[in-house]
């Protein structure tokens, strides 16, 4: 397992928008249900892509900021974003984040879908 601190994370800028991330804990067991626990930190008016990584599922947790979740089939204005709010993918979702005036701040936990995890040898602590 790598466990790290968002003290310095990474970053990205693209048409002037900019995105922090950091990997907080990833495991790499194939019998692991958690892949990974990510800081995400948008800047204001930064448009995000919640897609993940492929075939994983994801859960979005808003620390602080604000901002819209924009999905297929659904209108901005009823989506508004604020700290404490979940965001819950299933695999293959097609959505994103816009982050409002002050940005915005999240926690995203990725994990491999029921079908897979249900497929794999049951875990056993080793001592």
């Amino acid at each position: 397992m790598i466990l790290s601190t968002i003290e310095k994370t990474s970053h990205t800028r693209e048409r002037g928008e900019e995105i922090h991330w950091r990997c907080l804990a990833r495991r790499g067991m194939l019998h692991s249900e958690c892949e990974a626990l990510d800081y995400v930190r948008l800047a204001p008016g930064t448009e995000f892509a919640l897609r993940g990584r492929e075939g994983t599922e994801s859960a979005w947790f808003v620390i602080a900021g604000t901002g819209r979740l924009l999905a297929p089939d659904s209108d901005p204005a009823e989506c508004p974003l604020g700290a404490r709010d979940l965001v819950l993918l299933p695999a293959g979702s097609e959505a994103r984040i816009s982050s409002g005036r002050d940005g915005l701040e999240l926690l995203w936990l990725a994990v491999m879908p029921h079908a897979i995890t249900q497929s794999l040898p049951l875990r056993r602590p080793v001592a």
